[in-house]
């Protein structure tokens, strides 16, 4: 690593709960790893997201983004580098297959592309901790991927050029420009819960037409929010893949079934 990159700080942080679980303490507040499984149609295990937890001096939960959005740009860097390394080493020593998507800031994304060494020193770590760098997906959301050729666009195709998938997160919450995706071509498009809801309740229009985007580009699709059978049986009926909702699986820690 670098001697001053946010990852060697992050290292140097990381402590084992009780639980022989990574934790670490930024910003006085503690961050920890947990994760919530993504499904095939058929029901098996296509991975699982890794998802940041915060908690206060007190215990007290914090929401995740507002934590980030409370620190200096600087310092979302180092948080953002330290929760990565935490979803990476607890989902090694937890032992699981599949697929597993980080969520990464859009300036993580940007300053990790401007850094030369930084995807053969991601891919040293993660042959390290025995995860395969073809199961590592990193997620974005939609809203923040410019049109046509804008820096984070270049650099999430940098990521994708290094062998990490891009998965596009929260499509359709805002305006989608379906431009975006067609230039960028994720490797997932997650669809966000308010097209379902809008299905559901007769209004399919707008989730026709991204299903299509996506298989016209080669995405594989997957629907976020599924909290019922009715929503699950509906998204299998129009050929979904992918499925992702308290429903199917909620955040949860994953076992300690060996030492990373």
């Amino acid at each position: 690593m670098a001697p001053h990159s946010p990852e060697t700080a992050s290292e140097q942080s990381l402590q084992l709960d009780t639980a022989h679980r990574y934790i670490s303490r930024y910003a006085g507040c503690w961050l920890q790893s947990c994760f919530q499984p993504i499904f095939y149609r058929s029901g098996g295990v296509f991975g699982h997201e890794a998802l940041l937890r915060v908690h206060d001096g007190d215990g007290r939960a914090i929401r995740p983004d507002v934590f980030l959005a409370s620190l200096a740009p600087a310092q979302q860097l180092e948080a953002d580098a330290l929760a990565r390394l935490l979803h990476l080493r607890n989902y090694a020593a937890s032992g699981e297959g599949g697929c597993l998507s980080l969520n990464m800031l859009p300036l993580t994304v940007m300053h990790e592309a401007g850094n030369a060494a930084h995807y053969p020193q991601l891919l040293q770590r993660l042959e390290a901790l025995g995860i395969d760098s073809g199961r590592v997906v990193l997620e974005v959301v939609e809203y923040e991927v410019e049109e046509g050729e804008g820096a984070l666009s270049q650099a999430l195709r940098g990521a994708s050029s290094a062998g990490f998938g891009i998965a596009v997160d929260d499509f359709g919450a805002m305006a989608s420009a379906h431009g975006r995706v067609r230039a960028l071509c994720p490797d997932i498009i997650k669809i966000d819960r308010s097209l379902l809801l809008d299905y559901m309740h007769g209004d399919n229009g707008r989730l026709i037409a991204v299903l299509r985007l996506g298989w016209e580009v080669g995405s594989r699709m997957l629907v976020e929010g599924i909290e019922t059978a009715e929503q699950y049986h509906a998204m299998a009926e129009l050929g979904v893949e992918l499925y992702q909702g308290f429903y199917m699986g909620r955040p949860d820690f994953l076992p300690v079934c060996r030492e990373v």
